[in-house]
């Protein structure tokens, strides 16, 4: 902010330019009526000689000195006047700006967006973060806009939204204030995004003559409560399919148990050994499904011990490889550390055999399936996403195909139980929901990044135990 000047230096600004205007006046002034005097005396045939000019100087100096003096007063007075009411203006335009830009320091310190619009909608103030909302470069690119054609000028579904029918228009027509959720607004660059906004309308008496309307960004919030809504759906699946699973379970155990007791009756090359057989396997099947819906309730047994993920997964390659056709390529890439995780190894392998199954299938043709380890850490926006209260490294697997890829509309139901988008008959869903449930039930999480036509990289987390 600049610095006031003083009374003095405006009385001096004002006072130097009036003095040299007096003095020039005076003189001007004492020649005239010299010149007139002159002229009258040559008029009337008076000689004038020095004496004469003499008492004509002074009589001149009798009349002017009184006037001149009261005319200087006068000068210094109004100078004086001048000065102090210039110094208050000053005074009082530096103590405006001095409010404005308070004001406007603490509407940019905010993260929502902020504007106010006239009785017409144009945009009469915006603060920083409304600029950078709606994409644009400074605020002063929006004043004098009408913001309702700008950004709110389109509703969700790609319908015209005229501004009569607006919520922030009509409230700031009622004089009603309120909040309105999950309503589009629309950038510079032609994108929208989902927003919260209330209006603070004002009025001059009973009309109204503008707005103010401060609004939010909410899409990272919708995108919270959807994960929630999901996180919750796949606990009441899990508490479901753990209920269902126990109690098929027992169901399979008399089959099996019966099945058995009347095998021992036939002998092998009797027909009916062969078909009870058959209904053993199908027990056998039947008792897989339970162990992957028990895996992802996390409720089965588990044998933990200390191990190390590489040596585990090595060996479990040997086995991984028979899942994998010919013209398949297997990559593993270790980590040079020591990978100690405590874990159950059977169900670690599962783990692997479900992930080497699901890139097998998204790449019938040809590929390479990499497997890979390292330590790594992870987020503490990510430990709460997955609710993981493991503070430390993580042993990291993942495993990367370059297949057909999720789409996004369906990434998000690929871990429940029984989903699958294979044909009826070539899957039963429960591969995945098991590698869901069997980390969980570990204290890790799982992630899964994939685009459509590049592939997709699932990556498992396990902590460390030292």
């Amino acid at each position: 902010m600049e610095k006031i000047p003083s009374i003095h230096r405006l009385f001096m600004n004002r006072f130097v330019p009036a003095l040299l205007a007096y003095i020039s006046a005076m003189l001007f002034l004492f020649y005239t009526a010299e010149s007139i005097h002159k002229d009258f005396l040559a008029e009337i045939g008076v000689h004038s000689d020095n004496e004469m000019l003499s008492q004509l100087h002074q009589h001149q100096l009798d009349s002017l000195v009184p006037i001149g003096v009261l005319l200087f007063l006068l000068t210094m007075a109004v100078c004086i006047l001048s000065s102090i009411t210039r110094r208050n203006l000053f005074a009082s335009d530096a103590e405006q700006q001095e409010h404005l830009y308070k004001i406007q320091l603490l509407l940019d310190s905010t993260q929502e967006g902020i504007y106010g619009a006239d009785h017409n909608g144009r945009c009469t103030l915006a603060n920083k973060a409304c600029a950078t909302l709606l994409g644009y470069d400074s605020p002063n690119e929006l004043l004098g806009q009408p913001m309702h054609d700008l950004m709110h000028h389109t509703r969700p579904d790609g319908s015209p939204y005229p501004a009569e029918e607006c919520s922030a228009h009509k409230m700031s027509e009622t004089g009603v204030v309120g909040v309105i959720e999950n309503e589009l607004f629309w950038r510079k660059d032609g994108s929208s995004f989902p927003v919260s906004y209330s209006v603070l309308p004002m009025r001059d008496g009973e009309h109204a003559v503008g707005m103010v309307c401060s609004f939010t960004d909410i899409t990272d919030k919708l995108q919270v409560e959807e994960q929630l809504r999901q996180a919750q759906k796949m606990e009441a699946v899990g508490q479901l399919s753990g209920g269902i699973a126990h109690d098929f379970n027992n169901i399979l155990q008399i089959v099996s148990n019966n099945t058995r007791f009347v095998m021992e009756k036939y002998d092998k090359t009797d027909p009916i050994y062969s078909s009870l057989e058959e209904m053993l396997t199908a027990v056998e099947r039947g008792s897989n499904m339970t162990r992957s819906m028990l895996a992802f309730s996390r409720k089965q047994f588990m044998r933990i011990r200390p191990i190390e993920l590489n040596k585990l997964l090595t060996d479990a390659l040997l086995l991984g490889q028979k899942l994998i056709p010919k013209q398949l390529h297997l990559e593993f890439v270790p980590c040079q550390e020591p990978l100690n995780v405590v874990a159950d190894s059977t169900l670690v392998q599962q783990i692997l055999f479900n992930l080497l199954t699901n890139a097998r299938d998204a790449m019938p043709d040809r590929g390479t399936i990499t497997i890979a380890t390292r330590l790594a850490n992870a987020s503490p926006e990510l430990l709460a996403l997955h609710h993981c209260s493991h503070q430390g490294l993580f042993a990291q697997l993942t495993v990367s195909d370059h297949g057909c890829g999720i789409p996004e509309g369906i990434r998000k139901n690929i871990f429940e139980p029984f989903f699958t988008t294979k044909e009826v008959g070539q899957g039963t869903g429960l591969g995945l929901s098991m590698v869901f449930g069997t980390v969980q039930q570990h204290g890790g999480f799982v992630t899964v990044a994939s685009k459509p036509g590049e592939g997709t990289t699932f990556a498992v987390y396990l902590p460390i135990r030292s």
